[in-house]
């Protein structure tokens, strides 16, 4: 399975740039292998997605229509931010540390 695969399989989402791109910023590589070791920087990718779906909630493609829970998506990704300790802007979009 490669990176890009196990990111999907977490997320059930399918467009394959954001996805490239949540890996890439987190330094991984989409085509790589998956491993047990790249399993914290999938779940932060996977954070960085529910993040982007939670901004823009509603997709409409062609006759296909998706909608998120965005309050959801963003809890989904705390949740992962936290497993791991890492910080994120508080509401008011300072740094709380």
């Amino acid at each position: 399975m490669t990176n890009l695969e196990a990111l999907q399989s977490m997320t059930e989402y399918n467009n394959d740039n954001l996805l490239a791109k949540a890996l890439l910023d987190q330094g991984v590589s989409a085509g790589g292998t998956y491993t047990a070791a790249n399993e914290e920087n999938i779940d932060l990718a996977a954070a960085r997605v529910y993040f982007a779906l939670a901004a823009h909630p509603k997709l409409k493609e062609g006759s296909s229509y998706t909608e998120y829970d965005a309050k959801q998506l963003r809890g989904m990704a705390k949740a992962i931010l936290r497993k791991y300790d890492d910080h994120d802007a508080n509401i008011s979009g300072t740094a709380k540390w």
